[in-house]
């Protein structure tokens, strides 16, 4: 059976969207969790929020709340998980976060996501300007930015994963992607899940 590692930036397991994943993967796929966050306590996470010019995560705990947290300190954590997972025999390791990461130390094949969707992106032709969900208000202007760096005129709006059965959320966020013109909408932020989408 092949083995296959997800790496989150919060702590495993990650109920919400693995199960989504593991459905699509298959039944003959071994899936390994684990989380840079996993085995800190909280005051050592709150060690970890983001910063001065700190690109913010947000991410998902175990016990299902979630927290914010500096990238610069996460990339020691996901290297750490990414090697340990290496070390169990994993074919290939799928990091769970859709921010733009530096090259990060792998000896086998790592997926991601932010990788992914700009290549994706820049295949497509689509009517109006890209609309992009973020996790939060304090992502916007980061979000912005990066989407900017990468060559595209996004819309940005708010709207948490954990906020996907707040109808008036849901209705700010589309509102907000529906007066920009957006013509293709990308939810950046692995937390969004298919119920998010539809």
């Amino acid at each position: 059976m092949t083995r296959v590692g997800l790496i989150t930036v919060g702590q495993a397991p990650r109920s919400d969207v693995v199960p989504d994943m593991a459905a699509i993967l298959g039944a003959d796929i071994d899936i390994l969790e684990a989380g840079a966050l996993d085995g800190l306590g909280r005051e050592e996470i709150a060690r970890l929020a983001p910063q001065g010019d700190d690109e913010i995560l947000v991410t998902r705990m175990a016990d299902g709340s979630s927290v914010f947290v500096g990238k610069s300190h996460m990339i020691p954590l996901v290297e750490a998980r990414i090697a340990a997972l290496e070390a169990r025999g994993v074919a290939l390791n799928v990091l769970l976060c859709t921010g733009e990461f530096p090259k990060l130390a792998a000896k086998r094949p790592l997926l991601e996501p932010q990788q992914l969707l700009l290549g994706l992106l820049r295949a497509l032709t689509f009517p109006g300007r890209l609309g992009v969900l973020t996790p939060s208000a304090r992502h916007v202007p980061q979000t912005e930015e990066r989407w900017r760096r990468s060559g595209f005129d996004a819309v940005v709006a708010p709207l948490s994963p954990y906020e996907e059965d707040d109808a008036a959320a849901v209705k700010r966020a589309t509102d907000t992607l529906r007066t920009g013109g957006a013509g293709l909408v990308v939810m950046d932020c692995i937390g969004f899940r298919r119920k998010t989408r539809d």
